[in-house]
């Protein structure tokens, strides 16, 4: 499988790095939960967040899953309790940590 491209041909990627300043709030929002980010990349398959990159608009896509085997649409899919519970806390310090953003915007990032 090749590079992941546009309908129009053009490979769109949301930067992160300090160049987008979404990027620095959302890292930290993560760190301040307690937990750490690996590497990003793209996990074929699994968002619809390409559209929205496809408009020209920024986009993560993030699930808070650790030591957990990857079973993406598999029919033995599960997560278990204290991960989803885990989850859920973590995506309130993002989601605070997003809405009150003020500054950047998408154009820049």
């Amino acid at each position: 499988m090749g590079l992941l491209k546009t309908t129009w041909g053009v490979l769109k990627m949301t930067a992160t790095d300090d160049t987008n300043a979404w990027w620095g709030v959302f890292e930290k929002a993560i760190i301040s939960a307690g937990e750490t980010l690996s590497k990003p990349g793209i996990l074929a398959s699994s968002t619809d967040a390409r559209n929205i990159r496809e408009l020209g608009i920024p986009t993560f896509g993030f699930f808070p899953v650790t030591n957990t085997p990857i079973l993406l649409h598999e029919h033995d899919e599960y997560l278990e309790e204290t991960v989803y519970l885990r989850g859920i806390k973590i995506y309130e310090s993002v989601i605070r940590a997003l809405s009150s953003f003020e500054g950047g915007n998408h154009e820049s990032t």
